[in-house]
């Protein structure tokens, strides 16, 4: 069974917006992903995160600020070197006890590894992201997490993201996460053995920064 699990968390940059963010509840459906059928799972987080931020409704929507075809990314090269090594730390310490997911406890798992291709991946969104300014999983020619891993050849059984948008270091961002019931339940997955991410930068673009992490397990 291949299956894909996607959380989304935004930044909201409004004046007065609290702390507080809004909720959502998981939803699944059929759906194939180049290569064979599998499940896909929407955000299922229970409460707002902090940072100011909160949870999407789960159903991929996102505003569309551009027009390309969505192919690649073009804003520099995946970071990999000290952001990966903090990224894949950050992500490990989190797994390394066990922790509370919005009142369902998850157990400690067993760490992760980072590969390059999961980087890609994450990259390739982040950066499309940020130059087109559009927030979403599914990408400007239609394309959702599963696609974008498999088109860095990499064969899946299990996939799954995590984006947000605005928080400004790693910290921020992955407390956003933690606090968020399903992208931190996406984080704490004994499903997942592997990982990559990236973070893409554009003034312009609605909220500046696009944090995508991407996680996996081979077949």
């Amino acid at each position: 069974m291949r299956t894909l699990s996607l959380l989304i968390l935004s930044t909201l940059l409004v004046t007065g917006c609290g702390s507080g963010g809004g909720s959502d509840d998981g939803t699944a459906s059929s759906g194939d992903a180049n290569t064979g059928s599998g499940t896909v799972i929407s955000g299922d987080g229970s409460s707002g995160s902090n940072n100011g931020g909160s949870t999407d409704n789960g159903d991929n929507s996102g505003s569309n600020g551009g027009s390309n075809d969505g192919d690649n990314g073009s804003n520099g090269e995946p970071q990999s070197g000290d952001f990966a090594d903090q990224m894949l730390a950050a992500v490990n310490a989190a797994r390394a006890q066990a922790r509370d997911c919005g009142g369902q406890m998850m157990p400690a798992v067993p760490a992760l590894t980072w590969d390059y291709s999961l980087e890609q991946a994450a990259f390739v969104h982040s950066s499309n992201m940020a130059n087109y300014n559009f927030f979403s999983h599914t990408g400007l020619n239609g394309d959702q997490p599963s696609d974008r891993v498999s088109d860095q050849g990499y064969s899946w059984s299990t996939v799954g993201e995590n984006i947000a948008a605005g928080q400004k270091d790693l910290a921020s961002v992955m407390d956003s996460w933690l606090n968020s019931p399903g992208h931190c339940k996406n984080i704490m997955s004994a499903n997942f053995t592997q990982m990559g991410a990236s973070s893409v930068t554009n003034s312009s673009a609605q909220y500046g920064i696009y944090w995508t992490q991407v996680f996996a397990r081979p077949r």
